[in-house]
């Protein structure tokens, strides 16, 4: 039978309905093209000769004030160096022979999100609102490695053999502190909040470094595990707050130095470590005027009501003994608590006494004592010392803290602390020796990036690089 073929005319509803998946799939490929094309920030400064490569363009020379796109990678040239800032106040300078992209940036309410990539060469870095409103969300990939970036400064080096020729120009040595990392979160379960010393406040995790003078908080139903460099572990309970007055540790094993802590509110389960056998006399819990000395022990320190009579009710500080024996010391006043037993300092009524029975909120108490909880100390704590700097990833964390990923394990770095990934190796290692080439970098942090005087710099050294003596006046 011959076939035979009749046109097809449709009706202007049939039209719309045919043509509407066509329309909405042009929409969406137009913005796509759109977003790439929305810019994201721009070149603060540039330094020799430093390009820009948008996605399906030739690469162009760029200046100071223009644009940087989404999706767009920036190179400098072997003597160049440039500053970049974004729109949500992350700066960073790029070393010379290094190659970076913007590949995603979203700085939009509820929509925080940006992803990095060091294809060569090194960045110093200064996040912005991103990395505090998402610390999840910002990421930088280089090499075989990807690092989460919770903020808020940083530099990242790729190196080949030019990190150990650096070495060899006998620049002066700086250090970070090295000890300033003193804790580290290892659990963190619902609403957990650090609060630096000078009030400003990020989201915990696991891994989450913890330096003096700071707060954990916690929320409704919530709790967090700290581990301290000498092994003590601390469970802080729901609706808490820690503060970390006076810690430091010194010693290989951190086994001296002084700890001194505060429970705010709420309540914390905890068994110490080793400076507690070694220096008990250093190591106090403050809760309102009293103290807990502690002995070396597991104890559960929590505030309560504290009735003497009905209707004769005040917040009393409750310690109940788990391991060992403490002293709750109250001015010139000291009451010993044996293991298995109960004492209470309420303030109102002067009372400082031992109580018949546990009360039963520190009974029900849901958090988990930490002495039932498993803490990988060398993971979180544990150093490398290399045998010089071979190449492969390096970075360094001068304030905030960044997750190094590598393909099979990965390790948290906070002030202070340096990692490196060897190259074909699959997990980060934290090092015992800050590496010298990132810090005593010559080329200008972002954050404090002052454009007069590098330019003063080109005037008087016409050709040289950032960091070269100029002239010294003795």
């Amino acid at each position: 039978m011959p076939l035979s073929f009749k046109p097809l005319w449709l009706s202007g509803r049939t039209q719309r309905r045919a043509l509407t998946p066509l329309i909405f799939a042009l929409a969406a490929a137009c913005f796509s093209l759109a977003a790439f094309a929305q810019p994201v920030g721009e070149v603060t400064y540039a330094h020799g000769l430093t390009s820009v490569q948008r996605p399906g363009e030739d690469a162009r020379f760029v200046q100071k004030g223009d644009k940087l796109n989404q999706g767009d990678v920036i190179s400098t040239s072997n003597r160049g160096f440039a500053v970049v800032s974004l729109k949500d106040g992350t700066k960073i300078t790029l070393r010379p022979n290094t190659t970076f992209s913007v590949d995603k940036f979203s700085h939009g309410a509820g929509e925080e999100s940006a992803r990095f990539r060091l294809v060569k060469g090194g960045v110093r870095a200064f996040t912005g609102l991103i990395s505090k409103r998402n610390p999840q969300g910002m990421q930088l990939a280089a090499r075989a490695a990807t690092m989460g970036i919770r903020g808020t400064s940083f530099d990242v080096r790729a190196c080949e053999g030019d990190c150990a020729e650096e070495l060899k120009a006998g620049r002066k040595k700086e250090g970070l502190p090295s000890d300033l990392v003193i804790a580290r979160v290892a659990v963190a379960l619902g609403t957990v909040t650090v609060v630096a010393a000078n009030g400003q406040t990020r989201p915990a995790g696991k891994g989450t470094p913890l330096v003096n003078g700071e707060s954990v908080r916690t929320g409704k139903g919530s709790h967090a595990i700290i581990a301290f460099r000498d092994q003590t572990k601390v469970t802080v309970t729901a609706e808490s707050e820690f503060k970390l007055e006076n810690v430091k540790f010194t010693g290989a094993k951190a086994d001296s130095g002084n700890f001194v802590v505060r429970i705010v509110r709420g309540g914390a389960r905890a068994l110490t470590g080793l400076l507690a056998k070694s220096q008990p006399e250093n190591v106090r819990v403050n809760m309102l005027t009293a103290v807990v000395g502690v002995r070396g022990t597991g104890i559960d320190a929590m505030f309560g009501l504290d009735c003497v009579a009905p209707n004769q009710c005040a917040q009393g500080a409750f310690v109940h003994t788990w391991e060992g024996a403490v002293a709750l010391e109250v001015g010139g006043r000291s009451l010993l608590i044996p293991l298995g037993q109960t004492g209470v300092f309420n303030p109102k009524f002067d009372r400082l006494t031992l109580v018949e029975r546990r009360p039963q909120f520190m009974i029900d108490e849901p958090a988990p004592r930490p002495d039932g909880i498993e803490v990988d100390f060398d993971n979180l704590f544990g150093v490398f010392r290399l045998d010089g700097y071979p190449t492969g990833l390096y970075a360094i964390v001068r304030d905030g803290h960044i997750e190094f990923f590598g393909s099979a394990g990965s390790i948290d770095l906070g002030p202070g602390e340096s990692g490196y990934l060897a190259d074909g190796q699959d997990t980060p290692v934290r090092l015992a020796d800050q590496p010298p080439f990132l810090l005593n970098d010559p080329y200008p942090l972002p954050d404090r990036f002052d454009e007069q005087t590098i330019r003063l710099l080109e005037v008087l050294n016409p050709g040289g690089s950032a960091g070269d003596l100029i002239c010294e006046v003795q």
